[in-house]
């Protein structure tokens, strides 16, 4: 996702999320945000783009497409 500046405000954002699931089935989506100061604007793209990098360091690219195509595990019976 790339966070890019509305036309003409520097006060707002725009982003494209691939699967918005907020209506149920995944779609595309064009996002926006729009903030009362450029001061805020400013800090949630600094937060936005905190949370992107914390994201590839838990989720590797790699790791994501290997997982989708790796096996899903058998289920282990539960002895007791």
């Amino acid at each position: 996702m790339k966070l890019s500046p509305n036309v003409g405000s520097d006060r707002s954002w725009v982003w494209n999320a691939a699967a918005d699931v907020s209506e149920g089935e995944p779609e595309q989506q064009t996002l926006a945000i729009r903030f009362a100061n450029s001061e805020n604007a400013g800090l949630f793209k600094d937060a936005f783009e905190k949370a992107q990098q914390d994201n590839e360091a838990l989720f590797p690219k790699e790791a994501v497409g290997s997982a989708a195509a790796a096996p899903a595990a058998e289920p282990t019976e539960r002895t007791e």
